[in-house]
């Protein structure tokens, strides 16, 4: 919205493939617009790779590659099929392979994560062609792991989901956004109704994925039961990482013209789902709304139910064969952590009963315990930020 924005120069929107040469050309021409949008999409197979060498990589936990843009589905509340379309369109897997092979040149050896919306739009580019390129270049024991955003209708395909972890995929964010069925079928997340949504996930864990998920309250159908249904759903399923927001409406989506048309927009959106603001007159008593969501981010990231969560995700999870590769900045943190985790922190009891019994019942996994043990610390930062109000 330009005109959210009355102090920039230039806004550049849209698809930079796109808008961005236009921009550049007028520029070195002297004669630049203000504004520069554009209707029709991308072709995402002329990307060039992205200049990592601009980059400071020893700054980055994780780097970051797309394979693809859009969605297939449609929920009311979502702006990426108002922004990339409902057709997911790909890069070929030779560009994808020329961006890892980009990054490993520099010395990456961490984390990448596939940033694509939903990786598994296109399953059948996907299966022939990205997947099988993955496995081979991960033949010669690269050290590389890979995450990304998937559809919780991936744990239906259990040949794709195990092809998925032999590319070296560990980690899957899901949008569960809620067990309550009306307010799926409200926001229209077709892919999670009529499933039992705790028996998907941990299908996934035990196939080898650590399912990471992505939860809203404030829904129109929501009633004051469903902050103690999240709690218990979250913690029965084992997702640690479980990013809670209340519902926004951005402009673009659905909702946002739904709630328009009601009357019930307020204001455009933080783009801060956890600060405890609402751009929108809900359904609920909006006191009552926050005074829940608060208390789902305090009972979930407390130190007791976030270490026995982490628990209940090893007694399921599966990982793939193969050796765990440790970086020297692991080791610095694990040894941090005995001292802040261990000595310092109200949940160091938590911290030892998990260390424990990790090396006992799942010593392989003890350095997956730590990673998410450490993880706790922000995330109980964000929680008392969200929860101060």
């Amino acid at each position: 919205e330009p005109e959210g924005f009355p102090t920039a120069d230039y806004l550049v929107l849209n698809e930079a493939e796109v808008t961005l040469p236009r921009f550049l050309s007028d520029l070195a021409a002297g004669r630049p617009e203000r504004v520069y949008t554009a209707h029709e999409f991308a072709d995402v197979r002329q990307t060039p790779v992205p200049l990592w060498e601009l980059a400071d990589l020893k700054r980055y936990a994780a780097m970051n590659v797309q394979y693809s843009r859009g969605c297939p589905f449609n929920c009311e509340f979502c702006n990426v099929t108002a922004l990339f379309g409902h057709v997911p369109r790909v890069k070929t897997a030779a560009q994808i392979i020329a961006e890892l092979d980009s990054l490993y040149a520099l010395g990456w050896r961490g984390n990448v994560f596939f940033v694509d919306d939903n990786l598994i739009g296109n399953k059948r580019h996907l299966k022939e062609e990205l997947l099988p390129a993955l496995r081979a270049w991960r033949a010669r024991d690269r050290g590389i792991r890979f995450q990304t955003e998937v559809s919780i209708n991936l744990a239906d395909d259990e040949e794709l989901t195990r092809e998925l972890v032999e590319a070296g995929f560990d980690t899957v964010f899901v949008g569960i956004e809620t067990p309550d069925d009306q307010s799926l079928a409200e926001c229209g997340k077709v892919q999670n109704r009529r499933r039992d949504l705790a028996a998907s996930v941990r299908r996934l864990q035990r196939a080898g994925l650590q399912v990471q998920g992505g939860f809203i309250v404030g829904f129109d159908a929501d009633t004051p039961t469903i902050f103690q249904r999240q709690i218990e759903f979250i913690q029965r399923t084992g997702i640690v990482t479980a990013m809670v927001g209340l519902l926004q409406a951005p402009r673009g989506t659905r909702l946002y013209q739904r709630l328009a048309r009601e009357g019930r927009i307020l204001d455009d959106i933080t783009g801060d789902n956890t600060d405890g603001s609402l751009n929108f007159v809900p359904r609920m008593d909006r006191e009552q709304l926050l005074a829940g969501y608060r208390r789902i981010l305090q009972e979930i990231y407390a130190p007791h139910a976030y270490y026995e969560r982490i628990r209940t995700f090893l007694r399921e999870y599966q990982p793939a064969p193969g050796k765990y590769h440790i970086t020297r900045a692991e080791v610095v943190a694990f040894l941090r952590s005995l001292y802040r985790l261990g000595l310092r922190e109200a949940g160091r009891l938590q911290y030892w009963k998990l260390f424990f019994w990790t090396l006992l019942r799942r010593p392989r996994l003890f350095p997956v315990a730590i990673t998410l043990s450490i993880y706790g610390v922000h995330f109980r930062r964000v929680a008392r930020r969200a929860t101060a109000g």
